[in-house]
């Protein structure tokens, strides 16, 4: 069987038949005893070995259907394959034929996906031939992954599941497609342990899904909660009881959102309507799952090491069998948040297995249910952990519009029980005692009352703050800050308050009454403020605006997600925006920050803005308080603290330093020795509006303030505050100073008198000199920007004057070699002028000993003629003279005259040699002065960066030039004068 892998899987609820086609018949194989799975902890182990005596008999002759793995996945009788009996396995698993063992390799980060995926490269490139297996995975944790000789069928080696560190398989069209992996230790204790990767290869890459999908379940441990959950039981009382004292609560939410294919290779989220969510069939989704884990101060960070898969399956209270494994599109931890761990899953709605998610719903109001699971790994928990989502969907056509919705997520808290075990490496190991949610129970499944169901249930919702914040936290003193929207408001007001606010509110249609600021320093009565803020932001009228929001939500905004996060962190003390209180108010809130993100396009969505938003909605509605919203961030200038770096606010904090440093100096300079900077304290108080810490009331108040005055609340209060903390402040350090301020600062306005005697204190507190203040800010900042051209500059200086000085040395090493070539090119033409000169000289005295020679011979030959002529015998002799009075006819003098003429030409030659080679000297003399005149015109331009010791070198140089040329022509007309 090498061209194919065989699957042979033992059911955990009924026997199946094991069968195999050969030549078109079918033709039993073996036989087996039927595997029986019941829930529970395995305390039926005596029951199912009876149930195996009885049924031995009849099932001697049962068949089972061996299949193979086909390219596509879907599963086909295997034809012309021979008969292997495997060895006995004695446990529930699945094995496979058709692998090759490829080998295995030492690891040093056993869960390094990296190192595994590169040690798979190296087998699966060098081994050539590999042992062909049998592998068998168990379906359960407690088993062991057992290899067979693929030609004798005997055991070779078997791998605990609980030493299987990490499972890896190769990478989609790579050549290690068919490729899986995974590391095993070997050794006792730590120190002496050694991981080993063990890599195989299939031969159908296909059936490396199917492997993975076997080792997800073999990796699984369903916890006994989970398990009695789904069949319909509870654990006794006697149970959890025995467990109380060692049990760690750790509260995990988990966020799902789905989203669907918009055409263009995005995904968008789906809409989501009262806890169900709206899909369209025949699209492809994704589906996102963020888990994030909600803990206390102090309390241990679970940390998510992987995920096994994320699995869905249509319908409420599905076995594990009935669901179906997602392709994984990514998972991981955030960026911005490593604290959230980040899965998405491929969702195929074509897939048969989700016809039922796939089929438009009939009628108005039906609608399907949805489970999904996902398995994970956490670090220090013995066994995986699955959380369980149950959830409503409804789907519509194709082509569905949705125009108004909210893209809401859902979130649903998981409370995991964790019991501490031992482990060898000193770290915290967990076991889990049971997983436990506020999500939908059904109680006619579990046959028990309201009353019985809380006796089990311990975390009814992490939403619920009460079982993270205890009711007496807000009157605690401990090290616990308040949570903001703490503080109950009374609407109770006296009858003179009242009629004093008649007379104003009548009063008021245009311009502001003069009794209308004393009375909104004193406090605005709860039961007026939400109109008294709209006409005092002058946007009780404002109706255009409204209209807008209403367009403004139905619009995308980037910052959803974010927003989406932060609804929770925004006065979650307050039963008003408590998930699941039925106040809507974080639907509420999460549409007026969408939408001012949408209209502000320059500040989006800014994690203060959701408090004051938070504030103005419990006094209007949605439409009011975004009005308002944008009369305070554009009119009043809070939007200017958010933009251009928090320029603007770095103004406001340097007002607030020289307000301290002028009324209050001892509390200032202790600030400065202990290094504590006002926007460690003051940056939230300014760009919340105090609303993030303080007590309603308080904040109330200051917004009611704000409203009347302006920005010179934001110090006012800021003084106040500091002024009644002055004394406990200057006794602390820097730590003590930052957490007096987090939490020590907010609980002392926990009383409404105090609150209200701090306002009263700040409205008299005079900030007459912040215009002044701001000049200085503006004049400080000018300088700063001043002094940074100025540096700007000065380095720029720097870098320039490196160049000229990298240029000067360059022009400097190009005259010296320039000098050395003149110096060579001088000495070449003064060698050549003296051999010149030289051979002139010896043309000469050639010349002159001619002369003299060719005079004697004429005085001989005269003395000879006149001695011929007076002897009488030598008389008859004729002697012809010619012109030049040599004779003619005498024949040794004939060839005496030749050999002369001879010379006299040789010489001749010699000296037109002689002028030719002169000639040439001088030629290059002209050319190397016309290339000295050229390279000074090129050095010309940069002459003024010359220092002058090198312009006085060059100008002799090219005087000498001249003058040697003069000379050297002189000599040679000279030389030519005689000739």
């Amino acid at each position: 069987m090498e061209d194919s892998v065989s699957v042979k899987s033992s059911d955990s609820t009924a026997v199946s038949d094991e069968f195999e086609i050969i030549n078109g018949q079918t033709v039993v194989t073996a036989s087996s005893l039927p595997q029986l799975k019941i829930a529970g902890d395995g305390s039926l182990e005596g029951l199912w070995q009876c149930l195996g005596e009885m049924l031995k008999e009849d099932i001697d002759n049962t068949q089972k259907e061996e299949m193979s793995v086909d390219e596509n996945d879907e599963v086909e009788h295997s034809q012309n394959e021979n008969i292997e009996e495997l060895g006995d396995v004695h446990q529930d698993c699945t094995i496979f034929n058709g692998v090759s063992y490829l080998g295995a390799a030492a690891i040093n980060a056993p869960k390094s996906d990296t190192e595994i995926q590169r040690n798979m490269v190296i087998l699966n490139e060098s081994i050539v031939e590999a042992i062909k297996v049998s592998i068998s995975i168990p379906s359960c944790s407690d088993g062991s992954v057992v290899l067979y000789d693929g030609i004798t069928n005997s055991v070779m080696q078997r791998y605990e599941i609980c030493r299987i560190l990490f499972y890896a398989h190769g990478k989609p069209n790579s050549n290690e497609a068919a490729c899986f992996a995974f590391t095993w230790t070997h050794g006792d204790t730590l120190e002496s342990s050694i991981f080993q990767c063990h890599v195989f290869r299939c031969d159908i890459p296909e059936a490396v899904g199917q492997v993975s999908a076997c080792f997800m379940k073999a990796f699984q441990r369903v916890p006994k909660s989970l398990s009695t959950s789904i069949n319909g039981e509870l654990p006794t009382e006697g149970e959890l009881l025995s467990n109380i004292g060692n049990i760690q609560v750790f509260v995990l939410d988990l966020t799902m959102d789905i989203k669907e294919d918009d055409g263009k290779g995005n995904f968008n989220a789906v809409p989501r309507d009262r806890s169900c969510f709206k899909l369209r069939c025949n699209i492809e989704k994704q589906v996102c799952l963020t888990i994030t884990q909600v803990a206390t101060e102090g309390q241990k960070k679970l940390e998510v090491k992987r995920c096994f898969g994320v699995l869905i399956a249509p319908g409420k209270h599905v076995k594990h069998s009935d669901m179906q494994l997602l392709d994984m599109a990514s998972m991981g931890s955030e960026k911005v948040d490593d604290t959230s761990y980040v899965i998405t899953g491929l969702w195929d709605p074509k897939d048969a297995a989700f016809e039922l998610l796939n089929t438009e719903t009939e009628g108005r109001d039906k609608k399907v249910y949805l489970t999904v699971a996902v398995d994970l790994v956490v670090r220090g928990i013995t066994e995986p952990v699955r959380l369980l989502v149950e959830t409503q969907v409804r789907v519509y056509h194709q082509g569905e519009r949705f125009w108004y919705f909210t893209r809401r997520p859902l979130i649903q808290p998981f409370s995991l029980n964790l019991k501490e075990v031992m482990s060898l490496d000193n770290e915290p190991n967990y076991e889990v005692v049971s997983i436990e949610t506020s999500g939908e129970i059904d109680r006619s499944r579990l046959n028990l009352t309201l009353n019985n169901l809380a006796s089990y249930i311990r975390s009814p919702s992490i939403t619920s703050m009460d079982t993270l914040t205890p009711r007496d936290d807000y009157n605690s003193d401990g090290d616990e800050p308040l949570l903001s929207g703490t503080g109950n408001v009374s609407k109770d007001c006296s009858v003179s308050d009242l009629e004093s606010w008649r007379d104003v509110l009548t009063k008021w249609s245009g311009a502001r009454p003069r009794q209308l600021g004393p009375l909104v320093r004193q406090g605005i009565p709860e039961a007026l403020r939400g109109e008294v803020w709209q006409r005092l932001a002058n946007c009780d009228s404002d109706t255009a605006v409204m209209d807008n929001y209403r367009i403004l939500i139905t619009k995308e905004s980037n910052c959803e997600a974010v927003i989406q996060r932060d609804i929770n962190r925004t006065f979650p003390a307050h039963d008003f925006f408590k998930e699941g209180s039925g106040g809507g108010g974080q639907d509420s809130l999460f549409r007026i920050s969408k939408a001012y993100a949408v209209h502000d396009t320059e500040v989006g969505y800014c994690q203060g803005l959701s408090f004051l938003a938070a504030t103005l909605l419990l006094h209007m509605p949605e439409e009011q308080a975004f009005c308002v919203l944008l009369k305070v961030m554009y009119d009043y200038g809070l939007r200017e603290l958010y933009k251009d770096g928090f320029e603007c606010l770095r103004l406001r904090l340097y007002q607030l330093n020289r307000l301290m440093e002028e009324q209050l100096p001892q509390l200032y300079h202790h600030f400065q020795d202990k290094g504590v900077e006002s926007h460690m304290f003051a940056s939230q108080w300014f760009l919340t509006l105090y609303t993030a810490r303080f007590p309603l009331y308080f904040v109330f108040h200051i917004i009611d303030v704000f409203l009347l005055q302006g920005t010179d609340t934001l110090f006012q209060v800021a003084l106040a505050l500091l002024t009644m903390c002055k004394k406990d402040l200057l006794q602390l350090d820097f730590e003590s100073i930052l957490k007096y301020f987090r939490v020590t600062l907010p609980k002392k306005c926990r009383n409404y008198e105090v609150a209200r005697g701090l306002m009263k204190v700040a409205c008299c507190i005079k900030v007459k000199k912040l215009k002044k203040y701001e000049q200085e800010f503006l004049d400080m900042k000018e300088a700063e920007e001043n002094a940074d051209k100025c540096t700007s500059e000065l380095e720029r200086l720097k870098c320039e004057l490196v160049r000229s000085e990298e240029e000067k040395k360059r022009l400097e090493e190009q005259l010296v070699q320039v000098k050395d070539m003149l110096k060579r090119e001088v000495e070449k033409a003064e060698e050549d002028n003296r051999r010149n000169c030289s051979i002139i000289d010896g043309y000469k005295a050639i010349c002159e000993r001619l002369d003299k020679e060719q005079q004697g011979a004429r005085n001989s030959l005269n003395s000879l003629m006149s001695l011929v002529a007076s002897c009488e015998k030598c008389s008859h002799l004729e002697l012809k003279v010619g012109a030049n009075g040599s004779p003619t006819n005498n024949k040794g003098i004939e060839e005496s005259d030749s050999h002369l003429m001879q010379r006299v030409t040789e010489l001749e030659l010699e000296l037109a040699q002689a002028k030719l080679a002169q000639v040439e000297a001088e030629c290059k003399n002209q050319d190397l002065t016309h290339k000295l005149g050229a390279t000074l015109s090129e050095m010309q331009a940069a002459r003024n960066s010359w220092p002058p010791w090198l312009s006085k070198t060059l100008t002799s140089i090219k005087e000498a030039a001249v003058n040697k040329g003069t000379l050297q022509r002189r000599e040679s007309d000279s030389a030519d004068s005689p000739a």
